[in-house]
């Protein structure tokens, strides 16, 4: 005498099929952010220290060598120190500008996140093609 209807019993039984499924997708889910997190805080501590290193030898070598470096190019060849401290800057900040460059491309092809969002993606998709009319 089955109308077509399920019982309780069945009803349970899928709801906490329903439950079981959703709890092990979110674990899936988490796992696989804190996987991603730890990629992700190793590559941004890669370049937070490359962008700390190319910072300290912007400072150091502008404020220890250069002045150093003027003093004697100029008296050993009788330039006037202004146009030997102009052509350090132009060395220092042209070095600069290349490490500058170096993180720009780093931090163009750093991808983050991305297995998590291709999973969510993917997820949509499936979601989108197993709709019931």
């Amino acid at each position: 005498m089955n109308s077509g209807t399920p019982t309780a019993p069945e009803e349970r039984a899928s709801a906490a099929g329903l439950l079981r499924s959703v709890a092990l997708y979110i674990e899936a889910r988490g796992r696989l952010l804190h996987i991603e997190g730890q990629e992700a805080g190793s590559r941004l501590s890669g370049l937070s220290g490359m962008f700390v290193l190319a910072f300290a030898a912007f400072v150091i070598g502008w404020m220890l060598a250069a002045p150093a470096l003027v003093w004697i190019i100029a008296d050993s060849n009788g330039w006037h120190w202004t146009r030997v401290a102009l052509a350090g800057a132009g060395i220092h900040l042209f070095l600069g500008l290349l490490l500058l460059a170096g993180l720009k491309s780093r931090l163009r092809g750093l991808h983050l996140f991305e297995e998590s969002f291709n999973q969510f993606r993917r997820d949509r998709e499936w979601l989108a093609h197993n709709k019931n009319p």
